[in-house]
């Protein structure tokens, strides 16, 4: 017995050793004992206050050495204000403050966030750094106008990238102020698509439409880049216009839809030119006639992703209707799903159902037909020019008691990608998180 306790003491011990904050405990004393320096740092953001995420007060700061295993973390940055100079061993460091709480793919307020490499911690002195944090998501806001309020008694459109993020704006659920929402963008994002309709008092529905591209600024240039990036702020503005051939099936009505993106490290505004059609099938300018398409053919536009939003919460969005659309005018050649399970069980599940974790071909895939048949899904086939892929379908599944809530902050992950005939491919995602 005294041999057993002497061995389950040296596994506890051994245990503790290799944890993370003990480790640092152990280096951190033996390294202080050492040569050390000071830091002084200063975290701003550089901008007047919006909310709770740019409080800076209130930013984690983590200090990593680079070439010295040594590692300082603060759950705020007035806990190390209260320690006025912070005391390191000698060494290379980087330094980095956030806003606090989660980088949320979709959010209500600004994200910050800061980072600094190479700062030297010399012996004996005293190094003084600032740390610059800047918004790192897109801020999207709408502007209705007087005149667009005045006009319109009804109203329904997204703001979409296309790749996974969609807003969809409606007169009874956002009213005449839509609030902005901010959005963590992939880097690959090129392009903001804008779609939908308004009733006029008349009741007559005119048709929102447009795509707005970095590449399409005024003073682009080639090196730019094409990305809409952390920082950027897009104004989406809708005036009436009243132009012949404006709008499809409204010879008098149109929409016009000015964008003007502010990037907040060069501190100006830019109004980003927009083309008309979501998808560039209308090519039309308004009042032109003519067409913008190449010479000798019309412009095949790109195939598309649609949701009506992007994360739905089970039980309470059970019944919403959560279908992926998809365009493709040039023919559908593949449409791909991959579901990542968000808790083990639903995983375990999947991979059984389809056959692994990866993307599974959806056109032609006659072992997977009896299972989205008995689940009320056709599949697409090639050369199809639009198809929807009902995720909603999913959600009476999702929602079982065998399969429980979800554990991981995404959920489940239903991510589809398309390729058009033209070798032209995009991908969306949804998410669906379980409470109970």
């Amino acid at each position: 017995m005294k041999t057993m306790n002497k061995w389950m003491w040296a596994v506890t011990l051994l245990f503790g050793l290799a944890s993370c904050e003990m480790k640092d405990e152990i280096l951190g004393k033996d390294l202080m004992s050492g040569d050390t320096g000071l830091l002084s740092l200063n975290v701003e953001t550089g901008k007047a206050s919006r909310g709770t995420t740019d409080q800076v007060d209130q930013f984690p700061v983590v200090i990593t050495g680079t070439d010295v295993d040594y590692t300082k973390k603060f759950d705020s940055y007035a806990d190390l204000q209260a320690e006025e100079k912070v005391t390191l061993p000698v060494g290379t460091y980087t330094i980095e403050a956030c806003s606090p709480g989660e980088f949320l793919s979709k959010m209500y307020e600004p994200f910050y966030g800061g980072k600094l490499e190479n700062v030297k911690i010399e012996k004996g002195q005293t190094s003084e750094i600032s740390v610059v944090c800047t918004m790192q998501n897109v801020k999207i806001s709408i502007d209705l106008t007087e005149e667009f309020l005045a006009t319109y008694d009804d109203w329904e459109f997204n703001v979409t990238d296309n790749k996974g993020h969609i807003e969809t704006y409606t007169k009874s659920e956002n009213g005449n102020t839509p609030a902005p929402v901010y959005w963590k963008m992939d880097e690959s994002v090129e392009t903001i698509y804008i779609n939908g309709t308004a009733k006029t008092k008349g009741n007559e529905t005119v048709t929102i439409s447009g795509t707005a591209r970095k590449s399409n600024l005024p003073d682009f240039e080639e090196g730019d880049d094409t990305s809409f990036i952390g920082g950027d702020e897009l104004k989406i503005e809708f005036t009436p216009v009243k132009v012949e051939g404006s709008t499809p099936g409204i010879l008098e009505e149109g929409i016009q839809i000015t964008i003007t993106l502010f990037n907040s490290e060069k501190n100006e505004n830019v109004e980003i030119p927009v083309n008309p059609g979501t998808d560039g099938g209308d090519t039309e300018e308004p009042g032109t006639g003519e067409d913008s398409g190449d010479e000798g053919g019309e412009t095949v536009s790109e195939p598309t992703i649609s949701f009506p939003q992007s994360t739905y919460t089970l039980p309470a969005d059970t019944t919403k209707n959560a279908d992926a659309t998809i365009t493709a005018e040039a023919g559908l050649k593949s449409v791909k799903v991959k579901i990542t399970g968000g808790n083990d069980k639903f995983a375990t599940a999947v991979a059984g159902m389809f056959g692994g974790t990866e993307p599974f071909e959806l056109i032609g895939n006659t072992q997977l037909s009896g299972i989205f048949s008995s689940m009320q899904i056709s599949l697409p086939n090639t050369n199809d020019t639009k198809y929807v892929f009902p995720v909603g379908n999913f959600f009476s599944l999702l929602a079982d008691d065998s399969f429980g809530p979800t554990t991981t902050v995404d959920g489940h992950i239903f991510e589809i990608t398309v390729t058009d005939q033209n070798d032209k491919t995009v991908s969306g995602k949804l998410n669906v998180i379980v409470t109970e």
